[in-house]
């Protein structure tokens, strides 16, 4: 265990040991999957069609009723490629930035799949992993069901929310864990139609009975003040995606997936400075611009990550009055791939114009973070400290 986070950040994908996995067709069903991620405790695989690239996961398989009658390019998620010649850090920036668990990883000869559990295994070489404590980094509050929840209703949990692992309790304390595989290698088989029983009118269920018929009664577990690097050799040597941080009284203070485990190194990429754009005056005339944009950044960074603002446009309309006074119009929008704010001030004095644009970009951006965020992962992420080694 010599190697630092940053020398894994940088090592390329061909010198890390990656699972060869089967490729499909969009045109194959889903059972056809089902059954070799069963065979070889995968939970993702690659399916390819010319230049159409794309990851049938579990969680996408969850939602099928029918895997017989189910084409995969009916539940596949299409997404580029990567290179064994890229970095492990372009490889967790990719799977962060598209929220997806793998990457057909592309070369000239053959197609194979990068996933998170194959970057995660790389990391039991990091000995810095040691210096950093699980409740650092594990994701908190953590959804959890009753031990008697019906079977149906976690299913349904799972799909609405994109949850992959569900603690199971009793009276707050940790009993087990249902995951999305668990279901799917389960419930999720051949010809999934409902079937009649044995009286007529009578109907058998998909998912019968409580979760607690089913799910897994000795989960991985670990302390709060354990190690990441303890968190990555239990996963690796159990054969798991989690780990629940659980203490002495078997109550959960969070979990840690691959997700959590490739923040650690993701965390170790700058932040790229957000674009600032304004047009409408003549740069060199206006000294104090670079603190115009100054202004606009800081006020953004407290909710860019939230909403996901990718730039800010900003456009300045003078008009000189009868006397030697100009008035200034100067409107700003804050832009990223799915919102969009826009924000006017107008005034005399440019600066003093400017300074009132910001005050209205700073009460709409906090108005919007205020606002329910649809599609959370298990709930809010505990703040983590500057994870550098």
């Amino acid at each position: 265990m010599t190697k630092t986070l940053e020398e894994l950040a940088q090592t390329n994908l061909s010198d890390i040991q990656v699972s060869k996995g089967s490729i499909f067709d969009p045109e194959d069903t889903a059972s056809k999957v089902l059954g070799v991620l069963r065979d070889t405790n995968r939970t993702e695989a690659v399916a390819a069609r010319g230049d159409r690239y794309g990851i049938i996961s579990v969680r996408g398989l969850l939602g099928v009723d029918q895997p017989d009658n189910t084409k995969i390019e009916n539940i596949w998620k299409q997404v580029g490629t990567i290179s064994p010649n890229n970095s492990v850090m372009e490889a967790v920036h990719f799977m962060v930035m598209n929220n997806v668990t793998a990457i057909p990883l592309v070369s000239r000869d053959e197609v194979s799949l990068l996933s998170q559990q194959d970057i995660t295994a790389a990391m039991k070489d990091v000995s810095w992993l040691n210096s950093v404590k699980a409740k650092d980094i594990m994701m908190s509050p953590v959804v959890t069901m009753n031990k008697d929840t019906p079977i149906a209703q976690i299913r349904r949990t799972m799909l609405d929310n994109g949850f992959s692992h569900l603690p199971i309790t009793n009276q707050d304390k940790i009993v087990g864990i249902i995951t999305g595989e668990d279901i799917v290698a389960t419930f999720i088989t051949v010809a999934s139609k409902t079937t009649t029983g044995e009286r007529s009118g009578k109907k058998v269920r998909r998912f019968p009975g409580p979760v607690s018929g089913f799910m897994n009664t000795q989960p991985v577990i670990i302390a709060p003040e354990a190690s990441v690097y303890d968190v990555v050799k239990k996963i690796d040597e159990m054969g798991q995606k989690y780990c629940l941080i659980v203490d002495e009284e078997q109550r959960l203070h969070g979990i840690i997936t691959h997700r959590e485990l490739l923040g650690v190194i993701h965390s170790l990429r700058p932040e790229p400075e957000l674009p600032v754009y304004i047009v409408g005056i003549d740069g060199e005339d206006f000294f104090e611009k670079a603190v115009v944009e100054d202004k606009i950044r800081r006020t953004v960074q407290r909710t860019v990550k939230m909403q996901e603002i990718t730039e800010v446009r900003i456009k300045v309309k003078s008009q000189r009055s009868s006397g030697e006074r100009t008035r200034f119009t100067v409107t700003a929008r804050a832009m990223g791939p799915s919102v969009s704010f826009n924000v006017e001030n107008e005034g005399w004095g440019l600066m003093e114009t400017f300074d009132g644009l910001v005050d209205a970009l700073d009460k709409t951006l906090l108005r919007a973070k205020k606002e329910p965020q649809k599609g959370s992962r298990r709930g809010r992420r505990r703040p983590n400290p500057h994870l550098k080694p």
